[in-house]
Parts: C-alpha cells; structure tokens; sequence
C-alpha cells in the first residue's frame, strides 16, 4: 500500500480521501489531515461508512493539524515516507511553500489550486533541479480536467485559431440575485475573480484581469455567461506555443461559467466596494475592507447547496487537414448519490481529477519525477480508469467498486 496524506479536509478534501480509497482497491492508506475537528468527524463517518460497502481494505486515519505551523506540515509529511504522496487541499493562502518541504522529504506532490504564483513557485522547483519526486500542480477540475480535454481537443488541429475552455460550477435551483452557492471553496473563488488571468491574444501571451471577457452562449437549452478567471488555463498556452500550434491570429483563454448577471454583482463587490483588495489599510474606525471580509462575507450569507452541476464546455477553431473547422466537447455533471451520501458535482469532479493522476502515477502511467503536466495525460488514458466515470458515468461508478462484492 502506498501512503497518501490528503491536507485539507473541507467540502472536496474530504470526498479526495474517499474516492481515492474507494476506487483505488485497497492500493492505498490515507491519513486526512485538517485544524477543525468538525470536519475530521465527517470524515471519519464516511471513511468507516466506506469500509463496511467496499470489498477491498480501507486503511485511513484522521489528524489534527494546523496548515499555518509549517513544522507541523513536516512532521506529518515525515510520516508519509519516501515515495508516498501529498496531495494538498489547502486554501491557496496556505498552498505555497508545501511542494518544498515534500520534495526535500521525497514525497509525491500534488495539488488542485488555482493561485498561478503558486504553481510558478512549483515550477520553478522542479527547474532547479533540486526536486526528485513528482511535481503534479493544478490537478482537480480546473485547472486540471479541463487542460486534459482542451488538450485533447487542441491536438487535433494543425493551427489554432480560437480556443476557449469553459467550465462552471453552479447550483441546479439558484434563488438568490448572485445565481449562486456555495459548493466550492470560498477562499478559491474570491481568488480567482481577482488575480489576472493567463491568455493569449493575437497570437501573445497576456494578462488581463478578472471578470472581463463577458460572453454570453446556450448549453442545452439554458442560457449562461462566461468571462475569464484565473488559474484555470494552467500550463496549457505553454504547451501549445511549444508545439507550434499557434499562430498570429490565435487566441486561447479560460473563462468561468456562471448564470446571467452573476458577473457584474461581483464586479460591483470587488472591484466597485474594494473588496478584492489583498492587504486594504484598516480605516479611521480601525475596520478592514478587503480580500478576506468579501470571503466571510459570502461565507456568512450564501447558503451551500449539495444539489449542483458542473459543466464543461470547450470550443476550438482552427485548420484541420486543410480545412478551417470546429471542434467541441460538452460534459454535464450532477450531484451522485453513491457510497451512502450525495456526492456534489463539484467535488466528485475535483476529486477524480486530483486521484486520478495521484493513481495514474502511482501506476507508472506519468513520468516518475519532475514538473508533470496535466496535458501529460492523455484524455483517454484519463476516462480509462475508474476516476474517469466521474465525468463520463458517475452513476456507474458505485457499482463498478461494489460489483464484485455484490
């Protein structure tokens, strides 16, 4: 058995340390590390649920730790023992500095964030030379999922034109004036309308900020907007520049869905009242209007909902054998009900992201060490393991772990 320590046991943290048990058929023990004890319990209660359903061990342990005390994160990670994996779940403000301490401890790291200076401090180890376990940054849905399939679609074609890759997580009845829920982290969602975001434009890579790029499009009959966020492109402008698939007219860029008007309400939050500001100077009153108040703020008000869908939508334009043509993909995911509790889209789909390359590598599918891509796997390698169900069939993913038990 290989060991995992899964960091951060919040809304997807928890359901990562129980797909992974799930549907890696006994190849792993997972310890899930996490400050709040709430949050441990409910985990505990689905991992000892889990044990009795599977037909294969289920070996985990919860922890008490606090991802602030960095010794605290060594110790754990010390545990986990050379040539065992990380995967962090953390909110991005605690992500940045955990790639080091696995790979000098010679732990396999993965991570779902979407905070790029993050991910360029990952990358930037690996081209040290310094890393000798695997630097799998960027893993869940997006980024992640959504590079694996825009690559997929990317690949066809001979040029690029305009590639566009879209995915939302949204709530399957919305009632309030946002259209929204809570079914990710707050902390991520916060981030990412406010950080600039990677693009190419005209055939030059750019950064522009948040919230712009509005579109609005139909998918399968309902009407949605799209404007462009951050992180969820990951390394995929790279990859293509590389390849030489881009040309002066290309554009490429990663938007977030949303119902209509989601935009511009939080526009008017962050950009008009000031709230997306990091580190904002406290007022006369010795109040402090930023970053973290526009999180608790919706923290407090916006209910969470386990009744949600994800959607992925991606669009590419270019020359194909010659001819100018386009190519899509379309997935929609709904809340599951397996393993005795509803599953949210959201965190299924992050989750069988994020395990699905911790299990690939784990099989020796990936490169053993180094700076791992999502665009490294491919699509179909992706949706040939059980993780893939998640976006292809999760209603077949229960008995696919239960069938030979039943």
């Amino acid at each position: 058995m290989k060991n995992v320590l899964v960091l951060g046991g919040g809304k997807v943290g928890k359901s990562v340390a129980e797909l992974l048990l799930a549907l890696g058929r006994g190849a792993y023990r997972v310890t899930l590390a996490d400050r709040d004890e709430a949050n441990l319990r409910e985990v505990d209660a689905n991992l000892s649920r889990l044990k009795k359903l599977v037909p294969h061990a289920v070996e985990f342990a919860t922890r008490r730790i606090d991802a602030a005390d960095k010794a605290a994160v060594r110790a754990a990670l010390k545990e986990v023992g050379a040539g065992g994996s990380v995967i962090c779940m953390l909110p991005y403000d605690l992500v940045l500095g955990v790639a080091e301490i696995a790979s000098e401890l010679g732990v396999h790291y993965f991570d779902v964030t979407e905070d790029v200076e993050t991910s360029d401090a990952v990358k930037r180890l690996a081209e040290s030379g310094r890393a000798k376990v695997a630097l799998v940054p960027q893993c869940g849905l997006a980024p992640g999922y959504i590079a694996i399939a825009g690559y997929e679609i990317a690949r066809k074609f001979d040029e690029i034109h305009e590639l566009t890759l879209r995915v939302g997580a949204l709530p399957q009845y919305p009632t309030n004036a946002l259209h929204y829920n809570v079914t990710w982290s707050t902390a991520g969602v916060v981030n990412e309308y406010c950080e600039p975001c990677n693009v190419m434009l005209d055939g030059r890579f750019a950064k522009l900020p948040a919230l712009e790029g509005l579109e609005d499009f139909s998918f399968e009959g309902v009407g949605y907007e799209a404007f462009y966020t951050s992180g969820g492109v990951g390394s995929l402008i790279e990859t293509l520049l590389a390849e030489k698939k881009t040309t002066a007219e290309s554009r490429i860029a990663y938007k977030t869905i949303r119902y209509p008007g989601h935009r511009d309400l939080m526009k008017f939050l962050l950009q008009d009242l000031r709230l997306g500001v990091e580190n904002a100077k406290p007022t006369s009153s010795g109040r402090v209007f930023d970053r973290r108040l526009a999180m608790e703020l919706l923290d407090h008000a916006i209910a969470r909902t386990l009744q949600d869908v994800v959607i992925v939508f991606v669009s590419c334009i270019g020359i194909r054998e010659g001819r100018r043509e386009q190519i899509n993909l379309k997935r929609a995911v709904r809340a599951t009900t397996m393993f005795g509790r509803v599953w949210p889209a959201i965190e299924l789909t992050t989750a069988a992201g994020v395990c699905a390359m911790v299990d690939m590598h784990n099989l020796g599918k990936l490169p053993a060490s180094g700076f791992i891509k999502q665009e490294d796997c491919t699509l179909t390698a992706f949706n040939e393991s059980l993780f893939g169900l998640a976006y292809e069939a999760p209603e077949r993913i229960e008995a696919a772990v239960l069938g030979a038990k039943r």
